[in-house]
């Protein structure tokens, strides 16, 4: 006894200097019970023992929470013998054991446990004297209690006990019930509470802000510091004005005392973010909810979260969509002024959204928006709001890019990015086909057509040069990129928006001047004239040399229609006059809209009951004139 007692002092002082250990003391009084050959010698019996357990746990972590521990324990132990024999047995023992523990419910305790170890029996026999004999024994039991608080345990107890002799025969073999009081107390004295500390591994983006609501912003790390374990931890994140709302980050079942867990940092954060206009860091707050000993408890730890410029884009080239918000009022208040221009000089038979385009286009140049040095025009970590590049009136090709795309779906049209290694270009859709767009330009090469949906491409390095020098550099660019079959990107803002939402950016107080609409009409007159002469002029060029050698009323209606569109509309109807001699219905239709244009309702009609004498079903023709009747009754 006196050896386990040094032992016991030793291994205290081993473990003294390491942190927050919980030491149990178990004191049990015990019945017992032989069983087997030793209920034929022995009577009921009882004793005690003393345990001494180190918890480990933290060695053996495991999401159930269930605690291990080593010790050593001492104990002695009485049985009479049975009659007509008079005298007694008395062991005593010494062990190393083992225990696993485990709390289901706050205050309700269960364990199994076992020892192996020594023991000396002393034998009082009163016809034969006293006798002695040593060996092993063990035990195995099991324990189930109320826990009063931390510190204090009682339970029920029971289990299995053999003492065998030194010659290895069992000498006492049998059941023991008893009462375990446990007394636990620290190395050194807990904390009572409950940290939480975040890391990240970057900054958050304000670009992206919406994300974070799904996607870690980085991971919060709980440490239980109370005095037991703790249960349904809820941990969630505010940060003031930062944020929309407290955003929940996750749950944890169970907590033992002195372990960590980590969850994923989620954050509600709100449009202030995007007021950050250098890396910084928001001091938010983690509120951890946990239940202690069947108690609801709250505490509130400060969470420092980095945060970029909010100018910075991400690694994935996609995520430049969330700059883009055609919703924003600046730059909403600039596509609505370019709109308004284009609709007031619609040339008849061109394309809608490329007039638009142009318009837009050559309006931003009107207005002194100018291509800064774009000498990192493949940097695109840091780039503009349209907002501030559509106010500061300058930026590299991925700003106006950007500014551009915006406007265009300010507009109605459709916008696409394609970052290049020393370019940026847009694109936007025609909204048409393949069909249709070859009756529209002589060089389908110099579009893009994505799911039969055609796209004219322009490039930011170009924007100096105008509408139509950008389109040709950008069709060359990535002409040879797809000849050399390198990888392109092509991000369509409508569909990648459903990954990157756009940056809910505040309204700036910025204001959109205005360049002189005059100016912007000349120049985008220009530029149509242009389009006309590249694509349309040699496409009329070809049907004359078809018509001199096969006139067809197919072959003047189209020439009529190119004619149409480049406006010269004198010779549009003089082609539509052949191909309608020639028995061509849509040809008359298209003298009758032609009438129309010119507001000649007399003509147009006469044109339109043409085509209802020959096909009384027509019904392009009926509502033609039932447009007309309406117009003449107003």
């Amino acid at each position: 006894m006196k050896s386990s007692l040094l032992k016991l002092i030793l291994i205290l002082l081993v473990l003294s200097p390491l942190p927050a250990l919980d030491l149990d003391f178990r004191l049990r009084p015990f019945f017992f019970i032989p069983q087997g050959e030793s209920a034929e010698f022995y009577d009921l019996g009882g004793g005690g023992d003393l345990l001494f357990d180190v918890d480990i746990s933290s060695v053996f972590t495991n999401p159930l929470g269930i605690g291990y521990s080593l010790g050593l324990e001492g104990g002695i132990l009485y049985g009479g013998l049975v009659s007509p024999a008079s005298g007694d047995i008395q062991p005593y023992a010494a062990a190393l054991g083992a225990r696993l523990f485990y709390y289901p419910l706050s205050r309700l305790y269960l364990a199994a446990e076992g020892s192996l170890g020594l023991h000396q029996i002393v034998q009082h026999l009163a016809n034969r004297g006293t006798g002695y004999d040593n060996g092993l024994w063990w035990r195995l039991g099991g324990e189930a209690g109320f826990r009063f608080n931390p510190s204090l345990v009682l339970s029920l107890s029971g289990g299995w006990k053999e003492f065998k002799g030194s010659g290895g025969v069992s000498l006492l073999t049998g059941m023991y019930a008893g009462l375990t009081a446990q007394f636990s107390f620290e190395t050194r004295a807990s904390k009572a509470d409950v940290q939480a500390a975040v890391s990240q591994d970057e900054p958050v983006y304000p670009l992206l802000l919406s994300l974070y609501r799904n996607n870690p912003a980085g991971i919060i790390s709980i440490t239980n510091n109370e005095t037991a374990e703790i249960r349904n931890v809820r941990v969630s994140f505010r940060a003031g004005n930062y944020t929309a709302s407290e955003y929940p980050c996750g749950t944890i079942p169970l907590l033992p005392k002195n372990r960590s867990a980590e969850l994923p940092l989620y954050a509600d954060f709100a449009p202030a973010l995007l007021n950050f206009t250098e890396n910084g860091r928001i001091v938010g707050e983690l509120v951890i909810r946990y239940t202690f000993l069947g108690k609801e408890r709250a505490v509130v730890r400060n969470g420092a979260v980095q945060v970029y410029n909010r100018n910075r884009t991400a690694e994935d080239p996609a995520a430049l969509a969330a700059f883009v918000s055609p919703t924003n009022p600046e730059t909403l208040e600039a596509a609505k002024f370019f709109a308004g221009l284009a609709r007031s000089k619609r040339r008849t038979g061109l394309n809608q959204n490329m007039e638009s385009a142009v318009y837009l286009f050559e309006g931003l140049l009107a207005g002194d928006l100018w291509l800064r040095d774009n000498s990192d025009a493949a940097a695109l970590n840091m780039v503009q709001f349209p907002a501030h590049t559509l106010t500061f009136r300058s930026g590299t090709a991925a700003d106006l890019g950007l500014l551009l795309a915006c406007l265009l779906e300010g507009m109605g049209i459709r916008a696409a990015l394609i970052p290049q290694e020393n370019d940026f270009i847009t694109a936007f859709s025609l909204g048409i086909g393949v069909a249709a767009a070859d009756s529209l330009f002589n060089d389908m090469s110099k579009l893009l057509v994505v799911n039969d949906e055609v796209w004219l491409p322009l490039s930011m390095a170009a924007f100096n040069r105008g509408f139509i020098n950008s389109w040709e550099e950008a069709a060359e660019q990535l002409g040879r990129a797809f000849k050399a079959e390198e990888n392109v990107e092509f991000i369509i803002l409508g569909d990648t928006w459903g990954i990157y939402p756009p940056a809910p950016l505040p309204a700036q107080a910025l204001q959109f001047i205005q360049p002189r609409e005059d100016t912007v009409k000349q120049a985008a007159a220009l530029a149509l004239d242009q389009y006309v002469v590249n694509e349309l002029a040699p496409k009329i060029a070809e049907l004359d040399r078809q018509i001199l050698s096969s006139p067809s009323a197919l072959l003047y209606n189209r020439l009529g229609l190119l004619y149409l569109r480049s406006g010269r509309n004198a010779e549009a109807k003089a082609a539509f006059v052949q191909a309608a001699d020639q028995g061509s219905l849509p040809a008359l239709l298209n003298l009758g809209n032609l009438s129309l244009l010119e507001s000649d309702l007399g003509a147009a009609e006469q044109y339109f009951n043409q085509i209802l004498s020959r096909e009384p079903e027509n019904a392009a023709a009926r509502r033609r004139l039932n447009s007309i009747a309406v117009e003449r009754n107003q």
